[in-house]
C-alpha cells in the first residue's frame, strides 16, 4: 500500500485501530510531535516558504514533498497549512498516570472538541488523563487538532468504568447537578483526586455518580448549564490553585 493510500484509510476509525496510526497536520501541531513517533509524512514547496516551517521539515528530514493538489486531497481540513504527518499511536500506562496528583476522567464525552479541549487544559494544569468507556476516540483528527499537541505530553490512559472505580488511593470526584452536591471551591482538593466529566446529554454515568463525591459550578446567570470543556477548566484551575500553596 502506498503512503499515500494509508493516509486516506486513516481517516476512518477501524484503520487508526487496526493500525495504531493517526494523522496529525499543520505546522503547531506537528512542531509537537516527538519525533521518534513519526512513521512518515509530506509537505508542499509553499510550507518552506516559512522559516518556521523550513526548519520543521528539516529537523524531521525524512519527509516526502506532495503538490498543493495532492495535500488537499489528503488533508482532513478545508485550508491545509502544506504539512502532514502519519504517528504511531501512544498511549500511558495507569503507572504513568498515576505520577500527576490531578486526573481528569472523561466520561462519555463524546463531541471530539470537547475532548481534545479538556486534554489541551489538562495539559496546561499538568493532570493526567483518563478515557472512560464510550468518549471520543484520543486519535480523531479533531481531537488530535483540539488538542493542540497536548496528547504528545499528557498521560493519557483507556479504561473501563469497573476499573476505574477499583482504583486505590484515589478520592473520584463527579461534575454534576445535584441536590447533594458541594460547591467545587468549597472542596479540599488537597489529596490524590480524579475529577470525572460526563457526555454533553447526559451527564456522568449513575454507576460512577453512585461511587463520586459530587461537585457543582454554581451559576447566578441566565444559562441552564456550561460547556463540559468550559467546566472542566474551571474546575482544574481551582484545584490546581488549592494545591500550588
Amino acid at each position: 500500500m502506498s503512503n499515500i493510500k494509508l493516509v486516506r484509510k486513516l481517516a476512518q476509525k477501524k484503520f487508526r485501530n487496526e493500525l495504531k496510526l493517526f494523522v496529525a497536520e499543520g505546522l503547531r501541531l506537528c512542531e509537537e510531535v516527538p519525533p521518534e513517533l513519526i512513521e512518515f509524512g509530506f509537505f508542499t514547496r509553499e510550507f518552506l516558504s516559512d522559516a518556521r516551517g523550513a526548519a520543521l521539515v528539516n529537523r524531521l528530514g525524512t519527509l516526502e514533498e506532495v503538490s498543493p493538489a495532492t495535500m488537499q486531497r489528503l488533508s482532513d481540513t478545508q485550508t491545509p497549512q502544506g504539512i502532514l504527518l502519519v504517528v504511531r499511536q501512544r498511549l500511558s500506562t495507569l503507572e504513568e498516570t498515576a505520577e500527576k496528583k490531578i486526573i481528569v476522567a472523561l466520561d462519555g464525552v463524546q463531541d471530539p472538541g470537547n475532548v481534545g479541549t479538556i486534554l489541551r487544559t489538562a495539559a496546561a494544569f499538568d493532570c493526567s488523563a483518563i478515557m472512560l468507556d464510550g468518549s471520543a476516540e484520543v486519535f480523531n483528527p479533531k481531537v488530535v487538532r483540539s488538542s493542540m499537541g497536548a496528547i504528545f505530553h499528557l498521560p493519557i490512559v483507556k479504561m473501563s468504568h469497573e476499573d476505574f472505580l477499583n482504583l486505590r488511593g484515589v478520592e473520584i470526584l463527579a461534575a454534576a447537578v445535584d441536590s447533594s452536591a458541594e460547591v467545587y471551591y468549597r472542596h479540599d482538593f488537597n489529596g490524590r483526586v480524579a475529577i470525572v466529566f460526563g457526555s454533553e446529554a447526559n451527564g456522568v454515568t449513575k454507576k460512577i455518580l453512585d461511587a463520586a463525591r459530587k461537585i457543582f459550578i454554581p451559576m447566578n446567570g441566565h444559562a441552564e448549564s456550561l460547556n463540559v470543556a468550559t467546566s472542566a477548566a474551571i474546575i482544574l484551575s481551582e484545584a490546581v490553585r488549592q494545591t500550588s500553596h
